[in-house]
């Protein structure tokens, strides 16, 4: 009886790594197609976007060819070892990948030669250690922890624990990299743009630390039983079309953040470039208050560069080093400070047609900058100086 349930049991896993697999290697497939056949503009900034595109259908469309050979040859790991050589070397080219490609959404410059180099050289020369020692000692087979303390004296076990080192810090300096470089876009954003709440590109957060996640799950899971590895796979089918239904979405924001993150260099020809003193901002910022430059929905810093007859650089700088503070939060303090006097001298006017007034395209978000800067709601600001 006992053997009977075992043989059931045995039967349900087979059949739910089979069509976990089977799940993996069509998702995998299409999406594949999908960067292929994605069209996208004919712009500058968008040419790594574009190569990463392919980068990608080749990485997604070689995983589902190699899943389906597994399943048509009926191949299976029976011997599953930890940190093995070859689960190392896709954890740490997946995670090459998915950094790689996931800051070139925010820095096209970045992916350059010597990147490239500092990408690939490491692991050439591990692969290379690994293949000599390979070739005169042989590779153990950890399927336990006693059998890491039993070959301590095979060097091929040195060059793998090496590797999984690497790999580690691999994580770490790719975290780094991608906050160090998300901290930049974000400054980008805030000395171009008036609203920056639909552009700080968040899903691209979340699907790097979701990378992330996956490449520790991917070496954790060589240490649960082979029973468990359909769940992995279907987390991993999850992770992967969720990747790329939001990857191919990019090109239609990129229209929108282009300017921010493709600034170029130097003042325009068209503007006299001449030493500007601190009583030049005061007319160029005295003419802004004037104007209400700064109500107009969706004003960014190009704009209104233009407005003045000065180059963007130059307003930049102003901004920056007489008020303190970057384009953004400027623009903000204006806004709020208009909103206050409308509060304060029509009470009949809501919320929202206030909002709406002093340039904001969305009332939740003046609600939040209202409370960031004053330090309460609108409605409560309201209230309080009323009575």
């Amino acid at each position: 009886m006992l053997n009977r349930a075992s043989e059931i049991l045995e039967d349900m896993v087979t059949s739910f790594q089979f069509l976990a697999n089977s799940l993996f290697a069509v998702v995998c497939a299409v999406m594949g197609i999908s960067f292929l056949s994605l069209n996208t503009p004919n712009k500058p900034g968008l040419n790594n976007y574009r190569i990463s595109l392919k980068v990608l259908a080749t990485s997604y469309l070689a995983l589902s060819f190699l899943t389906l050979a597994l399943l048509v040859f009926n191949i299976k790991d029976n011997s599953q070892q930890y940190f093995s050589f070859f689960t190392l070397s896709v954890s740490s080219i997946q995670a090459s990948l998915f950094c790689f490609t996931l800051i070139i959404l925010i820095n096209p410059g970045f992916f350059k030669t010597w990147n490239i180099i500092r990408l690939i050289l490491p692991y050439l020369l591990i692969l290379l250690l690994y293949f000599v020692s390979f070739v005169f000692y042989g590779d153990p087979k950890i399927e336990s922890l006693r059998h890491i303390s039993q070959s301590m004296e095979n060097p091929t076990l040195w060059v793998r624990l090496v590797f999984l080192g690497y790999y580690f810090f691999q994580l770490v300096f790719y975290t780094y990299l991608f906050l160090w470089e998300t901290r930049r876009y974000d400054e980008g954003l805030l000395n171009y743009f008036s609203e920056v709440v639909l552009l700080r590109l968040n899903w691209v957060r979340v699907a790097f630390f979701s990378a992330l996640l996956m490449g520790i799950t991917a070496l954790v899971s060589g240490f649960f039983p082979l029973e468990f590895d359909w769940a992995f796979t279907l987390l991993f089918t999850v992770f992967y079309f969720a990747f790329a239904q939001e990857y191919i979405k990019y090109n239609k924001v990129f229209t929108i953040i282009e300017s921010a993150i493709n600034l170029p260099q130097g003042e325009p020809v068209a503007y006299p470039i001449r030493h500007l003193i601190k009583t030049d901002w005061l007319h160029y910022k005295k003419e802004i208050v004037l104007q209400k430059y700064y109500c107009k929905s969706g004003v960014n810093i190009e704009e209104l560069a233009k407005k003045l007859n000065i180059g963007r650089t130059t307003l930049s700088n102003f901004i920056n080093r007489e008020e303190g503070m970057n384009f953004n939060s400027w623009i903000n303090r204006l806004r709020i400070e208009d909103a206050k006097q409308l509060l304060l001298h029509h009470p009949d006017y809501t919320i929202a047609a206030i909002s709406e007034l002093v340039g904001y395209t969305e009332q939740a978000n003046f609600s939040r900058q209202f409370k960031q800067i004053t330090g309460e709601s609108p409605l409560y600001w309201r209230k309080k100086v009323a009575s």
